[in-house]
This record gives structure tokens, sequence and C-alpha cells, in this order.
């Protein structure tokens, strides 16, 4: 019994081990390039054939590398990685080293209906700027994005004007910024029209975030609901442990 554990803990130290030699190998490879083949690192690092195999499974199930029949195991580009808050598109494709932009898809002014003015905070049939945009990093699309904004916030405002940063726009010209937003995500399969405009196929997932933000007055300045590709965008949040420190008030 004895015996068993302690190889058991022997090929766990192991697996443990490739994994690790595998990451560092994966990430000195450029997106793209192959990896030597499985014959390869197995007489490289001295492990069975079927045991590289496992470990480069595991690589290929988190999305690190793609195998290509009768090719090889490759690099495959990674998601982004966005931190929650009120961080424009455009700035996180700049710390990319990427060139952001967006194509305007849709823009009008109407009047907002009861549902809409709700959300908003404003009278019914206050007249509403919505506008959708594909937005790209580099020429690829990345995310779509509809925009509800009263009018009363960014007079004169037309589709002309959308060719960036909204953020920018409000606070450069309208003086207009957010200081809070309520977010809510959630993974989606998108439907067929925007499947295409973000060139995807029918069964990967987006990320659906629809956003209201506020000034720092809590006024509602606008609503966005967004879709970003599944495979090019993940989350990340900062969490403060508040909530769980000792506080007798809290907790009595």
């Amino acid at each position: 019994m004895g015996f068993n554990v302690r190889v058991t803990i022997v090929e766990e130290s192991t697996r443990h081990t490739l994994r690790a030699r595998l990451r560092e190998l994966v990430a000195s490879t450029e997106v793209g390039k192959s990896l030597p083949s499985e014959r390869d690192l197995s007489a490289r690092w001295g492990v069975a054939r079927m045991t590289i195999r496992r470990a480069v499974d595991a690589l290929v199930a988190e999305g690190l590398v793609e195998r290509r029949h009768g090719s090889g195991t490759y690099v495959t580009p990674q998601p982004f990685v966005r931190l929650l808050g009120l961080t424009s598109f455009s700035q996180d494709m700049r710390d990319r080293g990427l060139e952001p932009s967006a194509r305007l898809l849709a823009y009008r002014v109407a009047p907002a209906d009861a549902a809409m003015a709700t959300q908003l905070q404003i009278a019914p049939g206050d007249p509403v700027v919505s506008f959708t945009r594909l937005r790209l990093g580099s020429g690829e699309a990345m995310a779509v994005e509809t925009v509800w904004i009263p009018q009363a916030l960014v007079p004169g405002i037309n589709g002309s004007d959308l060719g960036g940063s909204l953020y920018e726009l409000l606070s450069s010209r309208y003086r207009v910024s957010p200081g809070a937003a309520n977010v809510s995500i959630e993974p989606v399969l998108p439907d067929e029209r925007v499947r295409e405009l973000l060139t995807i196929s029918e069964n990967q997932a987006c990320l659906r975030i629809r956003m209201v933000d506020s000034d720092a007055r809590g006024n509602i300045i606008m609503i966005a609901n967004c879709f970003y590709r599944g495979d090019k965008y993940q989350l990340t949040a900062q969490v403060s442990g508040g909530a769980f420190s000792p506080d007798p008030a809290r907790n009595s």
C-alpha cells in the first residue's frame, strides 16, 4: 500500500514538472509557431511519449495550443484580459499595441419609451441617441456594442463623431465623465447578425456585457449592451476582502 502511494506521488510530481516545462516552452514560442513533436520532447526530457501527449492534451483543453491533424501542435493567440472598470475599448486596444477603430452600423435619435425612460431616468418622450458599432483592433473584429444616451447630454452629436472612444468624446467635448457603472455579464450564443459581424461560428460563445454608467452624482449617463468575442476576451476583477474582515457591527 505504501509503495502504491509513493508511486502515485512520484507520477504526480512528474506531471507537474512536465506541465511547467511545457508552459515555459509555450511562453517562449511565438504565436502561430509549432512546438517540437511529441517524439522529440520525449527524447529531450526522458519522459514516455504517452505522458507527453497527456500533458499536451491538458494545454489543448486550456486553449494554450491547438493540434492540427498531420501538421503538429501550434501556439494559439491568448484572449485579452480586460480588467473590469471604467476603461474604454480604445484604451484596451492601445495597451495591447493594437490600433482601435469603430465601424458605425446604425444611428438614430428617437423619443424614449416608458421602459427606456425609466432606465435612463428621463421623462418618456425625451429624445435618446442610440447607435451600434463594430469595434476592431488593428482591423480585427472584437466586439459589437449598442449604446443609448440622452440627447440632452450630447447636443449636436452625430454619426461622424463615433469613430473612436465614446468616453474620451464625452469627457473632452461634453465634460461628462462616468463615475460608476453597474455591470452584468453572461455567456451567450449570439444571433446570426452578431456572428457574421464578429466572423465567428454558430457554436462560439460571446461575453454579453451590459453596463449602466452614471456620473459622480449618481445620474445615469448611458446604457451599453456589448457582445465581446469569447475567444478574444477574458475578464478579471480586483475584489476586496472587506466583506470578510472582522467587524462586530457587521456580524452582529
